[in-house]
């Protein structure tokens, strides 16, 4: 029989889910629903549902927002706009620092250009995977990106640079 510290999973769901190689756990969770774990590694964020496992890596996650009431952790993924919703344990909190640390640290320099219309948020990210350095760009919904582009253009360069990348030829 093995015994777990509460909060670990079993280790047939950590084999479950499709971690990178060197990844190392650093906190899970069971949700209320008693079917969902959401695990937290250096390298990303594994949800697992029904022994059905989805793995995003810290670079991949826009926005992670714990909404004390009810202990719901609100998850938006890169390209999203509508977040998906984990009711926690009230225990679980500490998974949810983590969430919000593993994620700050994947950004390293945003930039936000206002329009009359939303904004556009640059993003000089890092993969925690390979520690490669990337641009990303965020439109908000309803946003005429193509109304933008000398402004958005600008701020990739300004942050291209910041991070090493190479020029873009436009």
């Amino acid at each position: 029989m093995v015994f777990l510290r509460p909060g670990k999973p079993p280790r047939h769901l950590l084999d479950a889910i499709a971690v990178p190689k060197g990844a190392k756990l650093l906190e899970s969770a069971s949700l209320k629903d008693g079917h969902t774990w959401l695990i937290a590694t250096t390298l990303g964020l594994a949800v697992l549902r029904d022994d059905v496992a989805q793995f995003h890596r810290w670079d991949q996650i826009d926005r992670a927002v714990l909404r004390r009431r009810g202990a719901v952790l609100a998850i938006t993924l890169a390209g999203q706009t509508k977040p998906e919703l984990f009711a926690i344990q009230p225990r679980d909190k500490r998974l949810a620092s983590i969430v919000s640390e593993c994620l700050t640290a994947s950004v390293i320099e945003t930039e936000h250009v206002a329009l009359p219309d939303g904004q556009v948020i640059i993003a000089l990210r890092r993969n925690p995977a390979d520690q490669s350095v990337y641009l990303e760009e965020i439109v908000e919904p309803g946003v005429d990106r193509a109304a933008a582009q000398e402004a958005v253009k600008a701020a990739r360069e300004r942050l291209g640079e910041a991070g090493g990348l190479p020029p873009v030829a436009w």
